[in-house]
């Protein structure tokens, strides 16, 4: 399996050390280009989203195992809006300061800043990653978001980034085995 890639693109070479002494606790996610290939079809009755079904499962596995995912997106729709109900994820849409609203989930949770981690692509997500302890880019994101990014998914946006991240964070969480388990990987 190929290594991740680090900020500076090379493999290993982490501007941070271990970002959670203990486990990661809320997962923010933005949506076009995180959880999407960032491609918006305009249609006269609303927009569409292609979303990867296994990002989706790998959300599922998160919440199921005490990683919260909160979404935050800039723009609102209601393609985005139907696929996180069906998922059962908490989101706001259409939200220019992501941080205020973080800072409501954080404050609701009784959770800190170090104990999250976020996903992102572009110049809007910069604040979140400056202020979560485990700041993942997306492999697709814009060059200035990597520089913020503790790590960098090998998979690109909408095509497994989101799959990839929340595996990295329930490993660290020490919960992985518990999904593996779940379907028969290992015993």
């Amino acid at each position: 399996m190929p290594e991740r890639r680090a900020p500076s693109g090379r493999a290993g070479d982490l501007r941070y050390a271990a970002p959670v002494d203990g486990p990661v606790r809320v997962l923010f996610l933005d949506v076009d280009g995180t959880m999407t290939d960032g491609l918006i079809t305009m249609r006269a009755d609303g927009d569409a989203r292609n979303f990867w079904v296994r990002d989706g499962l790998a959300l599922e596995w998160a919440r199921d195992s005490g990683l919260l995912p909160i979404v935050i997106s800039g723009r609102a729709s209601l393609a985005v809006e139907a696929r996180m109900r069906d998922l059962k994820l908490e989101c706001y849409l259409g939200i220019k300061d992501k941080v205020a609203v973080a800072e409501k989930v954080l404050a609701r949770e009784k959770a800190r800043w170090i104990e999250c981690a976020m996903v992102g692509d572009d110049l809007p997500d910069v604040p979140m990653l400056k202020r979560v302890g485990w700041p993942i880019a997306v492999a697709d994101a814009a060059p200035q978001v990597i520089e913020f990014a503790r790590d960098v998914t090998l998979a690109r946006a909408g095509f497994g980034a989101v799959r990839e991240a929340v595996e990295m964070l329930l490993q660290h969480n020490g919960r992985w085995d518990d999904v593996l388990r779940r379907y028969e990987v290992i015993e």
